[in-house]
């Protein structure tokens, strides 16, 4: 047992007691099957589409990746004007606070 010197209290942990008002097993247990064979024939399904290929998820969202970004090249193109922009907006301002510092260093000296 460790003693705690502390200048403050500190709280006590609160308990949570919640009590259903009403529940009906049945009908739980009548949703549970229903999700696990909704599961097992979607896994079937997806079996019989097509087999597993290892690495093959990776090579496809490479091919989807590079469609995507063929169909709209359009949106590279505003990133790349937002990033000059902004960048050109940064440069401007370090260069009036630079000047901003300089006058005032000169009206304390």
């Amino acid at each position: 047992m460790a003693f705690r010197i502390s200048f403050f209290r500190t709280p006590q942990h609160r308990v949570f007691n919640y009590k259903p008002r009403y529940w009906n097993p049945e009908k739980e247990e009548f949703e549970e099957r229903i999700k696990q064979s909704r599961a097992k024939v979607s896994a079937e399904k997806r079996n019989e589409d097509k087999p597993y290929i290892p690495g093959g998820s990776i090579r496809g969202s490479f091919r989807h990746r590079h469609e995507v970004e063929r169909r709209y090249p359009a949106r590279q193109k505003i990133i790349r004007a937002i990033i000059v922009v902004s960048l050109i907006v940064i440069i401007v301002m370090a260069l009036y606070l630079t000047q901003a510092f300089s006058y005032l260093f000169k009206i304390f000296q």
